[in-house]
């Protein structure tokens, strides 16, 4: 009887110690999917910018690589684009919040939302022959808001935030 009570004490003790453990794990594992999808996220930003720029050249008739049909005309900061678009997205303060469509898909369009949001920053240099495009993706959740500066010390995975910077240039020229 001594053997059973101590066997059961010894038993739940144990289960009781590793059941932080198991949540702990869960949480870990969440947190690295998430980080996993934002930065696919955040370069699917900067890789859809760099189409529309691609597509301009093999338009007929062919447009300039920054276009300003296709592109916003100067430094835009706040500017939304998704797989489906065929120019940038309403550079201003509408929502950033991108939804999980059919397909899997994302996009700032009707669906479910998520807890990611993407914004695109783009800074023309060099009288437009160069385009800087900074694509940011933050995942705290609907209420959460872009880091003011984007950059390393700003936006991490502690601060649930990821970019990524490229420069596009007007090769063609």
């Amino acid at each position: 009887m001594i053997e059973a009570m101590l066997a059961t004490i010894f038993l739940v003790s144990g289960v009781v110690a590793i059941i932080p453990l198991i949540s702990f794990s869960l949480r870990e594992a969440i947190d690295s999917r998430d980080q996993v999808i934002a930065g696919m996220l955040v370069q699917e930003g900067a890789e859809l910018v760099q189409n529309l720029r691609d597509n301009n050249w093999i338009q007929s008739p062919p447009k300039t690589a920054f276009d300003g049909g296709t592109f916003p005309g100067g430094d835009a900061d706040n500017c939304r684009i998704d797989f489906n678009d065929t120019d940038i997205k309403t550079c201003d303060s509408s929502s950033k919040v991108l939804n999980l469509i059919s397909g899997n898909y994302y996009a700032h369009d009707a669906g479910a939302p998520t807890k990611f949001q993407r914004k695109i920053k783009l800074d023309f240099i060099n009288s437009d022959t160069q385009l800087i495009v900074v694509s940011v993706v933050i995942w705290g959740g609907v209420g959460a808001s872009f880091p003011a500066s984007i950059d390393a010390t700003t936006c991490n995975t502690l601060s649930k935030c990821a970019f990524t910077k490229t420069t596009l240039t007007n090769w063609k020229m």
